[in-house]
């Protein structure tokens, strides 16, 4: 049970103090987000990691004139989660933060869906915590992902054959999805050294430690073996992000001019068009023209396969990509549509 949990940077050690202003400032400059008179709907899972991030958010929110809600989907996929649950509401009472909870049997629901028990349990989470923003009317989801995750996810899409600058890892910032996360180069130590600073307790998720997710074994054997070759690689990771998101603004622009040439009513990219354009712009407008068209991601060997052909203007050529989509060069001009 905790103890009396701090609710404002007055009452944290200097040590404390200073990570929260730390994370403060990573969401305005880094994120470049406001969170004057805003509404916060934190991802609370019980772990060490949402529960610092409440802590954390609930010691900024008067100095910065927000307001928080919470949030806890329970999966049903091991006993302990109704204790986890109560733990949850019991943590959210002590702070006087209101709290929203669902629960389904998402073993159940993968199977009837032929999904994997990951997959299926991000899906239905991420609709109840977009079901809740609308609800309390809040105006981001916010989520406990830090270094370690970033630096799991990097690998994850290197093991995928991810290309620049999404290699750079998983967003700070979506406004599509209406999603922060204040963490994302917060290392897990210094969470936890802040939880143990505050005397919070947390609940351990035991499927962290199931070696059949690719991302456990990213968690427990790969990282491990980076960070024993440098100390320094979750450093590295960060840099590498913050880096990625650079070139990912100045690729967005790049994107958005050419596609405000594209016959958008028959989906095409012109030969003239295409022509003016370096290898490295076309493979992004590529990718940009399939990501509008819907579920599937472009492979990154399909992509250069389609290339390949437009500049051997092999006319007739009909590249597929994942979601039914494919790609058609007529005179030049390459077509976008569904098979």
């Amino acid at each position: 049970m905790n103890r009396h949990l701090p609710t404002g940077l007055q009452e944290l050690d200097p040590k404390a103090a200073h990570l929260c202003l730390g994370i403060e400032n990573f969401i305005t400059s880094e994120l470049q987000t406001s969170l004057e008179d805003t509404v916060l709907l934190v991802a609370l899972s019980g772990g060490v990691d949402s529960s610092a991030l409440l802590i954390i958010l609930t010691c900024l929110a008067k100095k910065n004139g927000f307001c928080i809600h919470a949030a806890h989907f329970n999966h049903q996929l091991r006993p302990e989660a109704d204790a986890e649950e109560t733990h949850i509401r019991q943590l959210c009472s002590s702070l006087d933060i209101e709290l929203t909870t669902d629960s389904q049997d998402i073993a159940a629901y993968a199977s009837g869906h032929k999904l994997g028990i990951e997959e299926a349990a991000r899906l239905r989470r991420y609709a109840f915590l977009e079901s809740t923003r609308l609800a309390v009317n809040a105006d981001w989801i916010v989520t406990g992902h830090h270094a370690n995750d970033l630096a799991e996810d990097v690998m994850m899409r290197l093991i995928r054959g991810t290309g620049w600058p999404a290699l750079g890892g998983m967003q700070g910032k979506c406004n599509n999805r209406k999603l922060l996360r204040p963490l994302l180069t917060t290392p897990k130590d210094d969470l936890i050294s802040f939880a143990n600073a505050c005397s919070l307790t947390w609940c351990e998720d035991a499927s962290n430690i199931d070696k059949q997710f690719l991302r456990n074994r990213v968690r427990s054997q790969i990282i491990p073996l980076l960070c024993k070759e440098n100390p320094a690689f979750l450093d590295a990771t960060t840099s590498l992000w913050k880096l990625a998101q650079v070139d990912t603004g100045y690729w967005a622009e790049i994107i958005n001019q050419h596609l405000e040439k594209t016959d958008s009513d028959s989906t095409k990219l012109l030969k003239e068009d295409l022509s003016s354009m370096p290898q490295a712009t076309r493979l992004r407008v590529y990718k940009a023209v399939l990501n509008s068209m819907g579920k599937g991601q472009p492979l990154q060997q399909n992509l250069l396969a389609l290339d390949t052909a437009w500049q051997a203007n092999v006319g007739g050529k009909v590249v597929q990509f994942p979601g039914n989509k494919i790609a058609t060069i007529r005179k030049g001009t390459i077509y976008f549509s569904y098979q």
